[in-house]
């Protein structure tokens, strides 16, 4: 009798679940979009992003300039060979 009541109940329980979920109906930040609040906020937004893209370019940078490093060494050392082979 119990198993009965649980198998009537599951498809119902799917029913009201499926009925009533939610849906987004507008787009995110749109009470910002706005007025100055949302210019403000879109201000500080790309400040962020500058700062985070300036912090990302000395990354590469400094990757950059041990890359050179690395590849004058193995220059050296080839012509070193090369040298010594001639």
């Amino acid at each position: 009798m119990f198993t009965k009541t649980i198998r009537k109940s599951l498809p119902l329980s799917r029913s009201i679940y499926r009925r009533f979920t939610s849906y987004q109906t507008g787009s995110e930040g749109a009470t910002a979009s706005t007025g100055s609040f949302g210019q403000k906020e879109k201000a500080i937004e790309n400040q962020w992003a500058r700062a985070h893209d300036a912090d990302k370019i000395k990354l590469l940078r400094k990757a950059l300039s041990n890359q050179e490093k690395a590849t004058a060494s193995l220059k050296k050392d080839l012509e070193t060979l090369e040298k010594r082979n001639s």
